[in-house]
């Protein structure tokens, strides 16, 4: 190389390198080892752990504060942003609060088995005190993509207050939004010459707003049991559609069970008997589905508003195993594990062979694949499974047996199962006894 030529690359160089090292240091500033998507009840439980193995990490959170579902909150209060709970006025948990317990972290012995919503709430508050978590998240950010690139992870964020955007790296993903985080809002033929108000559930926070009117509910899962008897001795007439085989309690003599809807009128409905009820307001009940929207393509999955596969232990991205999408609380721990390398995966080939073995049997089952996500009655083995594969603490047993226990009884008898206690006695036991009392939500911030 000649004197002339270096002295006119040199100052190329300089220039180019300049850009590297404040390119660099700027993305020293938004690197992280592990990025967790959601701040609510997983994405608490993870942040636990992380901290606790001294892993660099930190929590992107839409809402403007911790506790995901579980804050209760008018639909204006996120900026413009859609309301992320489902939580309403009076609503209790409709499982029991010892399979609902973070590891090691109990209720107040004094606390209802089936807290409310703001006592739940005070829990989550409680535990994030604890544990020193809440300087670890970064409020008002909502993903807007994440994408793999250079062998890392670029998840870009949107600041929900001021609009900008950002992007953060990460060599691990941790998706923590839950599974069921999107209303699933059917169509029904005519719907759009009715002229009272459709919402989902996931809209709905109080009783009075209906008081003395005519109100159609649709769906009989958890909320639309459970505003049945929110709604029963409120309205003038609560008209419920939905095709549910449980012990119907005695409601109000306001209350009419309907089959599925064949056709909305201007004021009211035509059912699949025949049958036609003039109604005010139509609260869909119909459950909630996946919204993994913003997981690029690079992630090689197959996300859709049913099911995201192919995942190993219903949790790892098999073609990226640095990506983890929790769907239940437990899992937390096995995914920490896994990043503070604690244990190491199967290869990519056998994990895939365990998810075709898992997919083979939903078929011989007479199932689909939308069903490939859920545990059904394999939820105790399964977690027997990532504790033998991790080494994490096994989930006790009793708590699946409290949990399907609770399920069966609470279409037995909806208006008074919630009038239990539970107490875990071991592994394998517990004890449950009447107590219809008001219990106090003694939780101490």
């Amino acid at each position: 190389m000649s004197y002339v030529t270096f002295n006119f690359l040199l100052p190329v160089i300089i220039f180019c390198c300049g850009i590297w090292y404040f390119q660099t240091k700027d993305d020293i500033k938004q690197q992280y080892r592990t990025c967790v998507i959601g701040a609510g009840y997983g994405g608490l439980a993870t942040a636990r752990y992380l901290k606790q193995h001294g892993v660099d990490f930190t929590v992107l959170e839409a809402q403007r504060t911790f506790g995901g579902i579980w804050r209760y909150r008018s639909a204006d209060e996120e900026n413009g942003l859609p309301p992320f709970t489902g939580v309403y006025k009076n609503l209790r948990t409709n499982t029991p609060r010892p399979t609902m317990e973070f590891a090691d972290f109990p209720f107040p012995d004094t606390t209802p088995s089936y807290p409310h919503e703001y006592c739940f709430y005070k829990y989550l508050r409680k535990f994030t005190k604890e544990f020193d978590l809440e300087k670890y998240i970064q409020f008002k950010s909502l993903v807007t993509s994440v994408k793999w690139a250079f062998n890392q992870w670029k998840i870009d964020y949107k600041k929900t207050d001021t609009k900008e955007r950002y992007s953060v790296t990460c060599d691990f993903v941790v998706v923590a939004i839950g599974h069921y985080n999107q209303p699933k809002i059917p169509i029904f033929k005519g719907q759009e010459i009715f002229e009272g108000q459709i919402i989902h559930v996931q809209k709905y926070k109080d009783p009075e707003k209906y008081r003395n009117r005519r109100v159609l509910l649709i769906g009989a899962g958890p909320s639309g049991l459970d505003l049945a008897i929110h709604l029963t001795n409120v309205t003038s007439r609560l008209v419920h559609s939905h095709h549910l085989h449980y012990r119907q309690p005695k409601f109000g003599l306001n209350y009419v069970k309907k089959p599925d809807v064949e056709m909305f009128l201007k004021n009211g409905v035509v059912f699949k008997d025949g049958c036609y009820e003039e109604v005010d307001d139509v609260i869909l009940c119909t459950g909630y589905e996946f919204n993994l929207s913003f997981l690029d393509k690079s992630c090689e999955l197959n996300a859709t508003t049913r099911h995201v596969v192919p995942v190993y232990q219903h949790m790892v991205n098999i073609r990226k195993p640095s990506m983890m999408i929790l769907g239940w609380l437990h899992q937390a721990e096995y995914a920490v594990a896994l990043i503070a390398g604690k244990f190491q995966l199967p290869s990519l080939a056998d994990m895939m062979q365990s998810w075709l073995k898992h997919v083979t049997a939903l078929y011989a089952e007479g199932r689909k694949i939308d069903d490939a996500n859920l545990l059904f009655d394999d939820m105790d083995q399964y977690f027997a499974n990532i504790a033998k594969e991790a080494g994490i603490t096994r989930v006790a047993p009793v708590l699946t047996i409290i949990r399907d226990y609770d399920a069966n009884y609470r279409l037995e008898d909806l208006l008074n199962y919630r009038d239990f206690n539970y107490e875990v006695l071991d592994q394998y036991n517990y004890k449950r006894w009447y107590e219809p009392s008001n219990r106090s939500c003694d939780i101490n911030i």
